[in-house]
């Protein structure tokens, strides 16, 4: 043999050529070498789809559109796809690109074409075959005896003077190949006398292959030595050159070893000669974390080497951890870092500058809370080395702007130079972005929903989720356009909407700082927020609650308004309509087949399908009377009415356009997701002299949207979460100086609830932990694993082929993944390892080992830190002992879409299927839903393929056909009839009724509007006290006694006149029976309206101004002023206690030096005495 393509010769003579071809080219001309690897391929895909019946040409005919074609993909010998789509990357980047090509690449390709050649003739050869030419003789197929055969490099020519071939050179020898290979495709069709011939021989081929597939497969491909190869294609990704000298196992001295002498896998040198990075890879079968230590001595050697110690890497082709040790311990990634991105690393050792001596920008976010955010961020970044943050702060607070201002220090810190700010929705991202374009117009900023092409030259990168996931996912190459060291700080607002399952995979590829902003987060199973961000339930980085706002006067309180209509609470009944209305009912609500009339239409009913009129008008009416004016109380303040849908907004607005038809239908408008130009309207209603005034919004206006001139909030639908009601309040909170005129402050907002939602949310709400939902796909793939199982279980030899075909389906959906996919990437070992049929065929015993399966002592790690399989696999698939599996459920796959019918109904006759091997009484009702979807197919025996069924149809509607039915029986009928479901008529859906019957608006009454915070629970006497005296803050001595202002014996005398003789108090011998006879009132009463906290700022206000104290004495200071808000005095001891020690255990000395502890004293003590000396317990 003088090649190792001469088993091609005698069946594929012509593909033997091109193979030579390349073979012979591979050391000396590898750039022509891998075109001809490449050529070959395409013709030998050619030919497969040419004669293969099974393979279904794609709608592009480019050999990338034919290798990525399912049924392509599926008829491979597993392992084999990666090597196919090698071939044709190194190909295309040979002829048209200016890449290096290396005698390696070439070598590498030529390999992983003779496997796959291999393979081809292996299972195509025979007798009859059709050669790729008519110049094939009778010869023996080349199948046999191939058992043993191995690619030999020594095989391959020596290198002859010989240079390589141009990128032009092969563009035009590629033209003439392609067009001497049509020539010879059409001249071999004319020798296929008729279509009947052609079909006859595909039919041989077919029986030919089934055959071959029946002999054992001993040829090793290789697939080993594939993955390995991942790391080499990982770091090309990247943008390295590792097949240049001194990149692969570069010498070092100073191992602690015999020699001395040791090899680093990869290096990544600067172009300073330095090494950035050094890669330590381990085989595929072993944790990569086995090589940590190894590496971290290699990188010892190189830094005394080149007085730089480099990044470090180790990975086994599936795992990857980056560990920069002068910095932070290991961590997960995604991928190798390209050379800039190492740079910066690099860089920020020696240039990044602590972010204590960094300054934050007042003029960006100036208050006193913004500035401690912002220092609790860095703190956590710089002091204690952790990489993710979270903020909750109430809405209204800005947090955008200490985004911005924490984005503009790091980037002055020499901390961050690329920064993605992530939201859910445009309308937030676009007011994020007119917020970075105002506060840091030297930055530049880019919303890559509106414009792409300038994303590379940004420094900030807006996007939405949905936009970015799409970016980062799919077969990515070296055009990535985001790889995972691309941005330095990811900034993710309104996590509490956004961080589901599925988009936490987007903050586990990108290897960055991670800061999340939010409202109101929730330790949620499957969406625990802060679990996301590394931190304790309920202990954020920095919290700023609504309440504290609200005291700070930073934020304004809402007024609640509780508005009781009949219908919305008890629905529309029959008999308490008048006699018109009854006869209006009728007609709208009879049923046309049974002429029932329903006695009533309940409340869930109102404002979801149907509308009435008189509800409506009358709580417009309520609003345009009772709602906050502007303009001198001639014009309704900016208002949004939260409606239940889309057609309930509508109807809002006819019904208001209809009554106050002088404003022309321009007042009161739709903001929602069904108007295109929704972000036009909203700029408009967030100007105060613009319409519209009245947003009738459907989710779109629930958070994020900043409108401060907002004074009236119309709930009318019904809110069951929390998280969502407390968004909405939010709409209302935020500050409008002389909204109401010259020095009239906005100072609160309306919300009018029309649903009932405060008496709901005062009760104690638990709220669910919803799970996130599960997709059709996953369903059928987690009911088909859990009816195998119990297949297994029931142990019966007749349902084996049932089985068979469960484990066919669950193989193939995992077989059509894409494993350049992101997130498929993750769960790669699983994913490589089911992607062969044959280990589908006992889940319960997978080996103990397996290059697929990871280590001999460990399972194979499902990224991500989310799952693993189990081995062996003791438990049933009912008691999750399959969750790595069931993992594969929801990863991104290839499988062709199907009609959304059809797949329930696979997904039911799954369920009846497990429901008679469990012996489960889910049978009957399962059972009645079939029969109930033949009666509609039935109903469509006009199509022919329908008609073709009635037979089985009416069997299977008859109880007897149901009496001992077996799985495999269900099997047959759902192969029969899953492709007619989609005939099925869809069942209606409530058809919007309109109505006009008059509704009755009870007492309109003034509320608390409920908040999460609970108070101290009081005796009936001590709250009444309490409340009589805080509604009293005004008058002359208590107010001064707030303000610490010293009284005078007139200003006691008023007091005593003013508390006893009020009905609350009960009269003097009823108040000190109750308090005690030396009680001191000014005490009393100070520690009831507690200390104005504009006072207790101004006595402490050095350290709140000067910008060289830490966040911790501000916070210190801070807690101080909200002690004395609340309580009034202040015992100094309390200093040296909890929740001052929390913040150090010495409290005042170990955060503050002596001469600053000693003037802190001091002035608690200062407001201590305005109240007299004593200091005991009233209440």
């Amino acid at each position: 043999m003088t090649s190792n393509f001469d088993f091609l010769s005698n069946q594929f003579p012509q593909l033997h050529n091109y193979a030579k071809e390349a073979e012979s080219l591979t050391y000396s001309a590898p750039r022509a070498s891998c075109f001809y690897t490449r050529f070959t391929l395409e013709q030998a895909v050619i030919w497969l789809y040419d004669n293969d019946a099974y393979l279904k040409p794609p709608y592009e005919n480019n050999l990338g559109a034919l290798i990525h074609e399912q049924t392509f993909k599926d008829n491979l010998k597993p392992g084999l796809f990666p090597k196919v789509r090698l071939i044709q990357k190194i190909g295309n980047l040979a002829a048209h690109s200016s890449s290096k090509i290396t005698k390696k690449d070439s070598l590498r390709v030529v390999e992983d074409l003779f496997h796959f050649l291999y393979w081809l003739c292996r299972y195509y050869s025979g007798s009859p075959l059709a050669p790729l030419n008519k110049g094939g003789t009778g010869s023996p197929p080349c199948q046999g005896g191939l058992g043993g055969i191995i690619f030999d490099p020594t095989l391959i020519p020596d290198p002859k003077t010989q240079q390589d071939l141009s990128i032009a050179q092969l563009q035009e020898l590629e033209t003439k190949l392609n067009q001497a290979s049509e020539m010879r495709s059409i001249a071999e069709k004319r020798q296929k006398q008729t279509e009947e011939e052609l079909e006859t021989l595909k039919a041989e081929i077919k029986k030919l292959k089934q055959q071959n597939q029946t002999v054992p497969d001993k040829h090793n491909y290789n697939e080993a030595d594939t993955r390995r190869y991942t790391i080499d294609v990982l770091l090309k990704e990247a943008g390295w050159d590792i097949d240049q000298p001194e990149w692969k196992e570069y010498p070092v001295q100073g191992m602690p070893n015999d020699t001395g002498k040791g090899y680093v896998d990869y290096v990544l040198w600067g172009d300073d000669g330095k090494p950035l990075a050094l890669v330590e890879a381990k085989r595929s079968s072993v944790s990569p974390k086995t090589g940590k230590h190894q590496a971290e001595l290699y990188a010892e050697c190189l830094e005394k080497q080149f007085n730089q110690r480099p990044v470090i890497f180790y990975s086994n082709g599936y795992e990857h951890w980056i560990w920069d040790d002068c910095t932070y311990p290991p961590r997960k990634i995604q991928g190798f870092l390209k050379k800039d991105e190492l740079e910066r690393i690099i860089f920020r050792r020696s240039h990044r500058k602590s972010l204590n001596v960094v300054i934050p920008n007042k003029d960006i976010a100036g208050r006193c809370y913004q500035r401690e955010a912002i220092r609790r961020i860095t703190e956590t970044f710089d002091q204690d080395k952790k990489r993710k943050a979270l903020l909750v702060m109430a809405t209204g607070t800005g947090k955008t702007r200490v985004a911005i201002s924490l984005v503009d220090l790091l980037m002055r810190g020499e901390w961050v130079k690329r920064v993605l700010f992530l939201a859910d929705r445009t309308p937030l991202l676009t007011q994020a972005f007119r917020n970075f374009k105002k506060h840091l117009p030297n930055v530049t900023a880019v919303d890559i929903t509106k414009n792409k092409k300038d994303a590379d030259s940004a420094n900030v990168v807006l996007s939405t989720y949905p936009t970015m996931f799409n970016c980062i996912s799919g077969n990515k190459s070296s055009n990535l356009q985001f790889s995972p060291g691309y941005f330095d700080l990811v900034i993710v607002d309104e996590a509490h909407r956004s961080i589901y399952k599925k988009y936490r995979a987007l903050f586990d590829y990108f290897d960055s700082l991670l800061v999340g902003l939010t409202a109101t987060p929730r330790n949620e199973i499957h969406r625990d927020t802060y679990g996301i961000f590394d931190l304790e339930a309920g202990v954020p980085t920095f919290a700023y609650e609504l309440n504290d706002a609200i005291a700070d006067n930073y934020l304004v309180p809402p007024q609640g308004i509780k508005v009781p209509f009949k219908f919305l609470r008890q629905g529309i009944n029959y008999n308490q309509l008048s006699e018109a209305e009854r006869e209006d009912y009728e007609e709208k609500f009879r049923d046309e087949e049974t002429g029932e009339i329903p006695d009533q239409v309940n409340a869930a009913a109102i404002n979801k399908w149907l509308f009435n009129s008189n509800t409506i008008d009358q709580a417009l009416e309520l609003l345009m009377e009772k709602g906050l004016k502007v303009e001198g109380g001639d014009r309704l303040g900016k208002t949004i009415i939260f409606a239940r849908n889309h057609s309930h907004a509508e109807f809002i607005v006819e019904r208001f356009d209809q009554n106050y038809p002088h404003y022309k239908g321009k007042f009161a408008q739709v903001i929602d997701s069904h108007n295109s130009y929704a972000q036009s309207l909203l700029d408009d209603f967030s100007e105060s002299n613009k319409e519209p005034t009245i947003a009738v919004s459907v989710d779109m206006l629930d958070t994020g949207v900043d409108v401060p001139e907002v004074v009236n909030l119309v709930f009318f639908k019904p809110v069951y979460s929390r998280v969502k009601f407390n968004q909405m309040i939010g709409r209302g909170t935020r500050l409008c100086p002389e909204l109401f005129g010259v020095e009239k402050h906005k100072d609160n907002f309306l919300i009018f609830d029309l649903c009932s939602n405060f008496d709901y949310f005062s009760q104690d709400i638990k709220e669910s932990d919803p799970k996130p939902p599960e997709s059709l796909t996953a369903q059928i793939f987690n009911a088909r694993l859990r009816l195998n199982d119990a297949i297994r279980e029931s142990n019966k030899p007749e349902y084996d082929q049932l089985k068979d075909s469960l484990l066919d389906k669950l193989h193939h959906h995992v077989a059509t993944m894409e494993k350049g996919n992101f997130l498929v990437r993750r769960h790669l070992p699983t994913v490589e390892y089911f992607s062969d049929r044959t280990n589908w065929n006992n889940l319960n015993q997978l080996p103990s080992s397996s290059s697929a399966l990871g280590s001999p002592s460990r399972p194979p790690y499902q990224g991500g830190g989310q799952s693993r399989i189990e081995t062996p696999l003791n438990s049933p698939l009912t008691q999750g002992g399959l969750g790595g599996i069931q993992t594969l459920a929801s990863l991104p796959n290839g499988l062709p879409k199907e009609n959304e019918g059809s797949k329930r109904f696979d997904l039911l006759c799954l369920k009846i299927q497990l429901a008679i091997l469990k012996k489960s009484r889910d049978f009957i009702q399962l059972r009645d839903k079939v029969r109930d979807l033949l009666d509609r197919l039935e109903e469509k025996q006009t199509i022919p393929m329908v008609k073709q069924q009635l037979p089985l149809i009416e069997d299977v509607k008859e109880e007897t056909w149901w009496s001992d039915v077996t799985p495999s029986q269900i099997e047959s009928l759902r192969v029969s009839l899953r492709d007619l479901i989609k005939f099925i008529d869809k069942k209606e859906q409530n058809i919007i009724v309109y109505t006009n019957f008059e509704d009755e608006l009870g007492e309109i009454v003034e509320v608390d509007v409920p908040s999460q915070q609970t108070g101290f629970s009081r005796e009936q006497y001590h709250k009444k006290v309490k409340t009589y005296i805080k509604n009293n803050e005004d008058h002359i001595t208590i107010a001064k006694l707030k303000r610490n202002v010293s009284l005078t014996e007139a200003d006691l005398t008023a007091l005593e006149e003013m508390l006893f003789t009020a009905e609350e108090i009960g009269g003097r011998d009823r108040f000190f029976e109750m308090y005690g006879q030396d009680i001191s009132l000014k005490l009393f009463i100070r520690k009831i309206v507690g200390l104005d906290r504009n006072a207790a700022k101004e006595a402490f206000s050095k350290y709140l101004q000067v910008t060289n104290f830490s966040a911790n004495q501000i916070r210190f200071v801070e807690t101080i002023i909200d002690y004395l808000t609340q309580n009034g005095v202040m015992d100094p001891g309390l200093l040296y206690e909890t929740p001052f020690t929390d913040l150090h255990y010495e409290g005042l000395d170990g955060v503050f030096n002596e001469d600053d502890a000693d003037l802190i004293i001091t002035t608690v003590r200062s407001f201590n005495e305005t109240v007299d000396e004593g200091f005991g317990s009233v209440a």
